[in-house]
């Protein structure tokens, strides 16, 4: 996080009585810093990879495995969710490290600052139902994918998948409000440090 070299950089200025940066330089200084913190609460390249890896998967075996009407719909089924989520998700992350030079960078931080601040509300308010949702999404799909793939469940798979995802959605969860009060604290202090440069 760049806010100490930030606070340096306005300190020196203020003390020389010279400003070595100019106003556009030390607005890019702060977006670049901001964005390092916002990115923190949306997955990384890993993530990225996996989801593009079985969006190929899926349109792969719909071109190149034989398979019943009910496996292509079940096929296209995945496909529409897995692409349309992460194409929601890709354009919440660009809408929210986006600076449109000439912009106020204030304002710019006050927006970033209230979106996660009314993510974390959310979160807190409905994040049990919105997991709970999730998981029965996740099995229910899983069961269809079963019985149409007809695959006759084992006892293994029966315990292991559901404990899986359930272990996966709690550190999920766990991971993403750590991240989101992480972002939230960084956006604040930059944004005390930029007021504290105009006095």
């Amino acid at each position: 996080m760049e806010t100490n070299n930030i606070k340096d950089i306005w300190k020196k200025g203020v003390e020389m009585n010279v400003n070595p940066y100019s106003d556009e330089e030390l607005n890019e200084i702060v977006v670049k810093s901001a964005r390092k913190s916002i990115k923190v609460v949306y997955p990384g390249i890993i993530f990225r990879l996996v989801i593009i890896a079985v969006i190929v998967y899926i349109i792969a075996n719909l071109f190149m495995r034989q398979q019943s009407i009910e496996g292509m719909f079940t096929d296209i089924s995945a496909l529409i969710i897995l692409s349309v989520s992460y194409f929601l998700w890709e354009y919440s992350a660009y809408k929210m490290r986006r600076y449109t030079n000439g912009k106020s960078v204030r304002e710019w931080l006050e927006y970033r600052i209230k979106e996660i601040e009314k993510n974390i509300n959310f979160n807190a308010k409905y994040d049990l139902v919105i997991y709970a949702c999730s998981f029965l999404f996740a099995i229910g799909f899983y069961v269809l994918y079963q019985i149409v793939a007809n695959i006759t469940p084992s006892m293994l798979t029966v315990i292991l998948i559901p404990l899986g995802l359930v272990v996966y959605l709690l550190i999920v969860r766990r991971s993403l409000n750590r991240n989101y009060q992480k972002a939230l604290h960084e956006l604040k202090e930059l944004y005390k440090q930029f007021e504290e440069s105009d006095k």
